[in-house]
């Protein structure tokens, strides 16, 4: 088998549902993938059935019958479960579905394990009184058999299928040129139509689903057309296949349990249980009856929702209808059955398919282990979440390539309580600093001074400054710096809330406060409980609220929305502004208790024209991050680019840099950005500049480059790019003047962006 059931990739979340359900564990876990292994796989079809994700997909073979039945007579053959997947339908209505899809006739399987049960009773009058076969129509337990317990093949009932003897069947009465289709709920068939040792018997298979598809596709309501009959012969009690011990029953044989020579097998971990034991001489009935599942009902493609008491009672009312009228199809009658099997052959062979693993040394699965801090049995908590039920089950997976050792979940959970505690740590550290805060400048080195001394008290803040000057970082680098700083930083844009609102917002509401309240809330004074609240843009909040904040901050105690009864608080305040409050406090607009309340210590923040020595340092920090988001290598900036930055006006301060600086790379297409990716505002004002104002905030190597090249563009200017006299002008040699041109990357584009720059 090849592929009938793989997983998509990037869909698989790694929740190992797959490695835990698959019965014979044929999941190999490669980069956090769970895929099906080939060679391993039964087509059971569990993954499929356990995946949330549904990231497991089962090979579709709808293109193949659709070519089918455009180009060649096609016949379907339905599963005998197909009447509990499509009730309420009438059975009749779904041959006539399918004879509309195109379908050439339409068969029941049931006539096909009608077949095999009078090959199976022929087979036992063969072998007379001998034990230990097992009989099954389902191809996973042949492939159970045939990869796992290679010892029991000889114990097989070398009989087909009903789906393959039907199709053996319509192949000799139809002839070798018709297509047959088999439909049910099994994803095993899709394996077995493959198989060697039956091929040609079934030329494709469709699950359920795939024909809901089609039918979907062609606008075909099962339920809306006529109910019409099969066109196979009477299938007598073949229809009894899809449940547990059909088989037996069809044959008139009955499990005897006081006796125990003829056994019912069905479900996944019963087959396991009796065919391991069977492996070791345990278990020797005359004859098993085995369905992997429990019965063709519980096949993995089933979709309807009834219970399987439903469906087998729906399976057995069909079977009785059927034995009830005595008809069925286009012939019937037990005296056929010479001309039925008229040279069609219903034997069939198995093979070895084990696959060899190699097996590792204790010494090496105690290495693995090792690797996870498994060093003695007291560790190995054989917890499952992996797949596995142990850990050297799994550790012998990860040494035969099915697992990955990471793949434990205890060694999962303590690698990231490590991580975090690093990480704490890592943040206590940068907590330390000052953030994102960039400056070296002389009023910068003043900012830092007043953070050092007001952090580790409990005093209010008021930090001032223009929009975009960075009051937030400055109020977060005071916050990590505290006492408080292992408490929560809420922060929130007074300006931003209608006051009603932003009452709500900060003090909370109790249920029923006001139309919407439909439950109770905190507010962000709760919130912020042993930690800080950055209140931005506080001179914008009316007199009302203005002195409930007053009260906060001098009693720690505040009132809900709609109550009565105060709650006490422990916060830190710190307050911003770009306003002028002492201005607001004369118009009458601010209260001047809260305004001393407030400006315990007050932070002004110096404006970025103020501060051009830290452009270039900024500037760069702002690139680094940007290049991050948007997966560039941007190296840095030109001479003249830095030089147009250095000298704009930025009435946006910091804030207006930043957004500058990320449509500018945006827009680079090199490995530096050059003046012209700047807007033209900025640009416009390096045009003219020279001297010390020119080269302000550069490094010496910066600035010397920047020379150079203004050099070079006005001499190319004055020489109309005539390189020959651009050279003697600046009293260079020919090769040199190349050389610098390419070094700086000069082109005629940048000197007319030059000359344009300087009108």
């Amino acid at each position: 088998m090849s592929g009938i059931v793989r997983t998509i990739t990037g869909k698989c979340r790694m929740c190992y549902a797959c490695v835990r359900n698959c019965p014979v564990k044929a999941i190999r876990v490669v980069d956090g993938q769970a895929q099906v292994v080939p060679e391993r796989c039964i087509a059971c079809g569990y993954c499929v059935r356990v995946c949330s994700q549904q990231a497991k997909m089962i090979e579709s073979e709808i293109e193949i019958v659709k070519e089918f039945l455009e180009h060649e007579k096609t016949v379907a053959c339905l599963a005998p479960s197909f009447v509990a997947e499509f009730h309420p339908a009438w059975p009749g209505q779904v041959a006539c579905a399918l004879r509309k899809l195109g379908f050439y006739e339409v068969h029941e399987v049931a006539f096909g394990a009608y077949l095999v049960t009078q090959e199976y009773l022929r087979f036992l009058k063969e072998v007379g009184e001998s034990q230990g076969f097992i009989s099954t129509p389902c191809p996973a337990v042949v492939n159970l058999v045939q990869k796992y317990f290679p010892r029991l093949i000889p114990r097989l009932v070398p009989i087909v299928s009903p789906a393959v003897a039907l199709g053996r069947y319509l192949k000799k009465k139809l002839g070798p040129g018709i297509k047959v289709v088999f439909i049910g709920p099994c994803v095993a068939k899709k394996d077995e139509a493959r198989a060697e040792e039956v091929a040609g018997a079934i030329d494709a298979v469709l699950t359920y689903p795939e024909l809901k598809q089609m039918l979907q596709e062609k606008g075909i309501e099962v339920t809306s057309v006529e109910d019409e009959g099969f066109d196979n012969p009477k299938p007598e009690l073949g229809r009894l296949y899809p449940i547990g011990g059909g088989l037996l029953r069809s044959a008139g044989m009955m499990a005897d349990i006081l006796e125990s020579r003829l056994l019912v097998i069905e479900g996944r971990d019963d087959c396991l249980e009796f065919l391991k034991a069977a492996n070791e001489g345990k278990m020797v009935p005359q004859l098993v009856d085995m369905l992997f599942c429990k019965g063709c009902i519980e096949g993995p493609m089933m979709q309807n929702e009834y219970s399987s008491f439903r469906r087998r009672r729906i399976v057995a009312e069909f079977t009785r209808e059927g034995l009830a009228l005595g008809e069925q199809g286009k012939t019937g009658g037990r005296e056929d059955l010479a001309v039925y099997l008229n040279g069609v052959n219903l034997r069939r062979e198995f093979r070895d398919e084990r696959v060899h693993l190699p097996q590792p040394s204790e010494a090496e699965i105690r290495a693995i282990m090792a690797e996870l801090g498994k060093m003695g049995p007291e560790d190995e908590l054989n917890c499952g979440a992996c797949g596995y039920s142990s850990c050297r089950e799994k550790a012998i997976a990860v040494y035969q390539g099915l697992a990955e050792n990471e793949m434990c979940l205890p060694y999962l959970i303590l690698q990231l309580q490590k991580s975090n505690l690093r990480l704490k740590q890592e943040l206590n550290t940068v907590r330390k600093q000052f953030g994102d805060i960039v400056g070296k400048s002389l009023a910068m080195q003043e900012v830092y001074r007043l953070i050092e001394k007001v952090a580790p008290t409990d005093a209010t803040v008021l930090i001032r400054g223009e929009s975009g000057t960075g009051k937030e970082l400055v109020a977060r680098a005071i916050h990590y710096r505290s006492l408080r700083s292992d408490g929560p930083f809420i922060s929130i844009n007074c300006a931003a809330l209608p006051e009603t609102l932003l009452e709500s917002e900060l003090f909370g509401h109790a249920k029923g406060a006001f139309t919407g309240a439909v439950t109770s809330k905190r507010g962000l004074f709760e919130e912020a409980h042993q930690g800080t609240l950055f209140l931005d843009e506080i001179g914008d909040i009316s007199l009302g609220l203005q002195s409930k904040l007053l009260r906060v901050l001098q009693e720690g105690e505040f009132i809900r929305v709609g109550e009565t009864r105060p709650r006490k608080v422990d916060v830190r305040v710190i307050a911003a502004t770009n306003r002028d409050l002492e201005k607001a406090i004369k118009e009458g607009s601010f209260r001047p208790e809260l305004f001393y309340r407030l400006n315990v210590v007050t932070i002004w923040l110096p404006p970025l024209r103020e501060r051009r020595d830290d452009i270039p340092l900024l500037a760069r920090h702002f690139l680094q991050r940007a290049c991050q988001r948007l997966g560039k290598e941007i190296k840095g900036f030109t001479a003249e680019a830095m030089d147009a930055l250095v000298r704009a006006d930025w009435p946006g301060n910091v804030r207006e840099l930043e957004n500058v600086v990320e449509r500018a790379a945006i827009l680079c297409e090199g490995d530096k950005i050059e003046l012209g990716d700047l807007p033209r505002e900025i640009r416009n004002r390096a045009a003219n500049a020279t001297g010390w104002a020119y080269t302000k905030g550069m490094t010496f190597r910066e600035a010397v480059q920047a020379y150079e090249v203004q050099l070079l563009l006005k001499a190319l200017e004055e020489s109309k790019w005539v390189q020959a006299r651009a050279a003697e002008i600046l009293g260079l040699k020919r090769s040199t003047l190349n050389e610098m041109l390419k070094r700086y990357r000069i082109s005629p584009k940048m000197v007319k962006m030059y000359s344009e720059n300087r009108m």
